[in-house]
């Protein structure tokens, strides 16, 4: 019997996909967008949870084959859907992760 195209989208959406975040990531940096929703850009990552979604992203962003820029990439996860957020594209300074002053607000109070 065949599979129709909803069986194939359904068992694809089940599969893992090596190096499809590195992919992706690179994607979102090369189009030079300040932010998009990886949900309705992707239709292959639409069905992932959000939390694995989040999660290959962030470790995309320090992988070897990550493009120029991955570290400036702001994953955020908010309730079913994830966006990824260029923060040197978007004109915003790059967030610290341990709660200090960005870095803009520094280099202002040094000068």
């Amino acid at each position: 019997m065949a599979l129709t195209a909803e069986q194939i989208a359904a068992l694809m959406q089940k599969t893992r996909q090596k190096g499809i975040y590195i992919e992706r990531i690179n994607q979102f940096l090369a189009s030079g967008e300040a932010g998009v929703s990886v949900n309705e850009t992707w239709v292959d990552l639409k069905d992932k949870k959000a939390t694995t979604l989040k999660q290959g992203f962030e470790n995309a962003k320090d992988h070897k084959d990550a493009a120029e820029g991955s570290e400036h990439v702001k994953v955020i996860a908010n309730e079913d859907q994830v966006f990824l957020i260029n923060l040197a594209v978007a004109g915003l300074a790059e967030e610290a992760t341990d709660g200090s002053a960005p870095q803009e607000a520094e280099q202002l109070v040094e000068a």
